[in-house]
């Protein structure tokens, strides 16, 4: 039966203007989630308003594609996307997926893997990489070689190197995981960092109970291409039983950048963290970005109301200055009673893609802390435009979305697997998976709608429109899902999808096994930055107070009338034109915001103290007294 999602929009009027207008969801589907796996009902909800804003998308020119292999095995991730797309910096490429092509337990299961060396892609492989079953992998960087790790599903990890990458043999290898369960290691992801990508960076799942959690992520670091470990199989600090009952596999993502290296974990019953070392591994250091609202939560013991929460998948970049920049999916689940088992009625109607980066404040605990803007609660941290920066479309224009079916990928949401990459002029782009409007698959019991790959990207201290990156006419009968951004750029953003022409996944019974393509994009970054905030004039004299009191000898207050959402800091100089003081808010909502000065450390005399607004700037000056 077609069921509909009736979501109001208000469309863009201007580059950042918005008007709002509200209508009623009267019934959504919940899904209940048991042991990572959705079994659909439909239930009666109470009446919501929903304020919604979102900014139609539409593309410029079409991405250049490549196929790059395919397989039968459509499940590329229970959760999380992973570290499978690899761009080197001279501008080759490196993709891996899981390989398969039998459809009944897939014995010839492992890597498939494709190359670009600077020209073309190789041709499509017709086997795996390894010499055993595996699944999972991830390839990075090893000095001027490279290096691909996957689990084998029976007896821990499998490595495989090469001295120069794109070419020539394979040298493969086990690793084990922890005495006592040694072949407990799954859902592995690796990263490398250092001058000359010299560290190895591995994280990985014990599928089994170790350290005193039900399950963990222990961390493992290599100097020399994996001829030896140090540290071996350890629980990193604050990611072990004291702050978690169990870190779950394939809810986390890695980035690095130099000698940045970070881990980002995302999941519905525990805080959404990061782990980030600016030392190539030596130490590390934990920020929760959202606290779960009840610690150690045990979903078979405790019960929750409904909460606004992490999807499970998320990602990271770390820009050049070392600063960590995260998004992530978000959706809204309820534990009403503890049944004992692990069962969540999940409404994936509630969703978007939140982004957040270490200049800004961490998320509260409320229930309510990531509610869209859409559902109207009053406790919502998330702002359109600033914190809240991908949903559905609406694609046809008419001021609703209206689609056939609700199909969430195991626990994922409609707008999902956000992937992010930071250039080194600090601009942000941004892609993810969303249920696309006008789309429909109609080969099934049900129709469904497709998944397209959105885009968009930030310059300017503003997000620009969103692009749909799967309109061409080879993609009118695809559903395109897990898509990976390249860690690296040049004039245009690299990255990497799966699509087949039936919405869900064969392995879980939505549809029959068929073939899978995987595909590489090449996008222009001025298809997403052209017009963002040009010339923009975001605070002039009349926006930026005179300090007050003034003069002062204590402290003193400047109010800034932002009327648009924008990055904003305060820097306050000598008359030598020496910097004394920086005060950064990062990026903030379009409303009033005070800056307290403390002038403490000032000695008396005449400063002049300078407000940033994106590209806009206004200087006044203060006495000190």
């Amino acid at each position: 039966m077609k069921k509909l999602l009736l979501i109001s929009l208000v469309l863009c009027i201007g580059m950042v203007g918005f008007s709002q207008s509200t209508t009623s969801i009267d019934k959504y589907k919940t899904l209940k989630m048991d042991d990572g796996r959705i079994n659909y009902a439909t239930d009666d909800a109470t009446n919501f308003n929903n304020p919604v804003n979102m900014v139609k998308g539409s593309g410029l020119l079409d991405p250049v594609e490549a196929d790059l292999g395919t397989t039968l095995y459509d499940l590329f991730s229970n959760y999380n996307t992973g570290n499978r797309f690899w761009r080197f910096e001279d501008g080759t490429m490196a993709g891996v997926w899981i390989y398969g092509d039998a459809a009944s337990q897939f014995p010839e299961r492992g890597t498939g893997y494709n190359y670009y060396d600077g020209t073309a892609w190789g041709p499509a492989p017709t086997m795996r990489i390894e010499n055993t079953r595996t699944g999972w992998p991830n390839i990075s960087s090893w000095g001027d070689g490279e290096m691909g790790v996957a689990h084998n599903g029976t007896e821990g990890l499998e490595f495989i190197k090469r001295e120069v990458k794109g070419t020539g043999e394979w040298t493969q290898w086990n690793f084990l995981g922890p005495a006592g369960i040694e072949s407990s290691l799954t859902w592995p992801r690796m990263v490398a960092s250092g001058v000359n990508n010299e560290y190895t960076h591995l994280f990985s799942p014990t599928n089994a109970e170790y350290a005193g959690q039900i399950s963990c992520v222990v961390y493992s670091r290599s100097d020399d291409g994996g001829d030896t470990w140090d540290p071996h199989n350890v629980v990193l600090p604050e990611m072990g039983e004291e702050n978690y009952r169990e870190v779950v596999h394939d809810c986390y993502a890695l980035a690095s950048n130099g000698p940045h290296i970070g881990l980002v974990y995302s999941n519905i019953t525990a805080d959404l963290f990061y782990m980030i070392s600016h030392d190539n591994g030596e130490t590390w250091e934990r920020v929760v970005v959202w606290e779960h609202p009840i610690p150690f939560y045990n979903p078979a013991e405790q019960f929750i109301d409904t909460v606004f929460c992490p999807d499970r998948s998320g990602h990271m970049a770390i820009d050049n200055d070392g600063h960590v920049h995260v998004v992530f999916a978000i959706t809204r689940y309820q534990n009403s009673e503890a049944t004992g088992a692990v069962t969540y009625p999940y409404h994936p109607d509630w969703e978007g893609i939140v982004y957040w980066n270490d200049e800004m404040e961490p998320f509260s605990n409320d229930l309510n802390a990531l509610a869209p803007p859409k559902a109207g609660q009053a406790n919502s941290e998330l702002i359109e435009g600033v914190n809240y920066i991908g949903e559905i479309q609406d694609v046809d224009g008419s001021g609703t979305i209206e689609f056939e079916g609700i199909l969430a990928l195991r626990c994922t949401g409609i707008s999902t697997w956000p992937a992010i990459h930071v250039d080194g002029q600090g601009r942000r782009f941004l892609i993810f998976s969303s249920v696309t409007e006008t789309f429909v698959y109609t080969g099934g019991s049900e129709p469904q709608n497709y998944r397209h790959i959105w885009a968009r990207g930030y310059e300017n201290g503003s997000w620009g429109e969103f692009m749909d990156l799967n309109t061409n006419i080879a993609h009118v009968f695809d559903d395109c899902v897990y898509p990976m951004i390249g860690n690296t750029s040049d004039a245009n953003i690299h990255y990497m999808y799966q699509a087949d022409i039936s919405p869900g996944n064969a392995l879980d019974g939505d549809h029959d096994y068929q073939e899978n393509r995987w595909i590489y994009g090449m996008l222009p970054k001025t298809d997403l930055l052209t017009g963002i905030g040009e010339e923009q004039e975001l605070i002039n004299s009349a926006q930026v107070s005179q300090n007050f009191p003034n003069p002062f000898n204590g402290s003193t207050n400047v109010q800034v009338q932002l009327e648009t959402p924008s990055e904003l800091s305060l820097v306050i100089t000598n008359l030598t034109g020496q910097k004394v003081v920086e005060l950064n808010k990062g990026y903030v909502p379009a409303q009033t915001h005070t800056f307290t000065i403390d002038a403490t450390n000032l000695q008396s005399g005449v400063y002049f103290y300078t407000v940033t607004a994106g590209s806009s700037q206004v200087t006044k000056k203060m006495i000190v007294e």
